[in-house]
């Protein structure tokens, strides 16, 4: 299962559309940063457990260049892997590693954003220690979440900022989580490639009448998910269908809302056992989400409430985010599902894109 999920998500970012058949260079080059961090758990009863951390990355970016359908199309992404390491002191679950794919790419002439997936590690997770304190992280191997904004100063430095989380998606227990709040600088080294990008102008150049119309997608994701109660101990499953509209603002870019319907199997057990009068055995989550688009390959994410939810619940907010390979309208992909940044399971998905023709 890890082994899967493991070339699932370094492969899915490194990916590069194969209908562009013109381009002309690839460029790469290795970037070396540092940064500093506050580690947050996802249960706000225990954040005497915060820390503040401080580390370092080292990646290795991959970007073509092209015609001007590349630029236009592309806006010149970079495809990369990014080893980490953060120092946690004085915390219980120990210090992180991290390995992922990461893709990054312009959002103006002087700002990119990245969006990373990958697998993160602790020295010292509680299936390790067996510390009854730490019950943060239970399992030696994670998955790891990289979404940040990087400011470009000159061709070779970089600011960044980014939120990082690191989870098994209930795979064992416990599974609290950790949010990191990080900010970081870094320099590039060796034989870069910098666009010269005309934001403004790139975005003119794309004719209005070649947009993708609008759509409309239907999604089934089944997933598992460990019982965060003892008293129901092992594997569940869980199932979500996914109703959403979203418009493209050009090639690569497309904003949405979503009906999420959803079903835990661990909480209608406990609920059983509880005689709960909750009884509708449905979740009705809404969400605005955004899709990047590489190619085949993209990543949406959604945030918003669920309306209707099981007491387990511990707050409405609700969070999405998936990867996925999209073969012409099918759609196939990995993401997970979340309350409050509280992964409630990873789920596998195929969907089913429905253009909206305008005339």
């Amino acid at each position: 299962m890890n082994r899967l999920l493991l070339f699932l998500l370094l492969a899915i970012p490194l990916g590069i559309s194969a209908q562009d058949t013109t381009l002309s260079l690839s460029h790469s080059h290795w970037q070396l940063g540092i940064n500093a961090s506050y580690a947050m758990p996802n249960n706000f009863d225990m954040m005497e457990y915060s820390r503040g951390t401080f580390g370092f990355d080292v990646t290795w970016f991959s970007r073509q260049s092209g015609n001007e359908y590349w630029r236009l199309r592309k806006h010149y992404p970079a495809f990369g892997i990014r080893g980490s390491f953060a120092c946690i002191p004085n915390a219980i679950y120990g210090h992180r590693f991290g390995l992922a794919g990461i893709v990054q790419a312009p959002l103006g002439r002087l700002l990119d954003y990245h969006i990373g997936l990958g697998l993160s590690s602790y020295t010292r997770p509680q299936s390790i220690t067996h510390d009854p304190d730490n019950i943060f992280i239970s399992s030696v191997v994670n998955c790891l979440i990289d979404v940040g904004f990087d400011l470009r100063l000159g061709d070779r430095y970089l600011l960044s900022a980014s939120l990082l989380h690191s989870s098994n998606g209930m795979l064992l227990f416990p599974n609290k989580g950790l949010n990191f709040l990080q900010f970081g600088a870094a320099v590039k080294l060796g034989n870069e490639y910098e666009r010269t990008l005309d934001w403004q102008h790139s975005r003119n150049l794309i004719d209005t009448a070649t947009l993708i119309p609008p759509e409309f997608s239907i999604a089934f994701s089944p997933g598992t998910v460990m019982s965060r109660d003892t008293t129901f101990p092992g594997y569940y499953f869980c199932y979500d269908l996914a109703l959403t509209y979203q418009r493209y603002a050009s090639p690569t870019f497309a904003y949405g809302a979503t009906i999420d319907f959803w079903y835990n199997f661990v909480d209608h057990e406990q609920l059983q056992y509880e005689r709960s009068p909750y009884t509708l055995p449905v979740y009705l989550s809404a969400l605005g989400t955004m899709e990047f688009f590489w190619g085949p390959l993209s990543i949406k994410a959604g945030i918003g409430f669920s309306i209707v939810s099981s007491p387990q619940v511990s707050t409405p907010l609700y969070e999405r985010v998936g990867a996925y390979y999209n073969l012409r309208r099918v759609f196939l992909g990995v993401g997970i599902n979340a309350h409050g940044g509280r992964i409630e399971f990873i789920e596998w998905t195929l969907g089913y894109r429905f253009p909206l023709h305008t005339h």
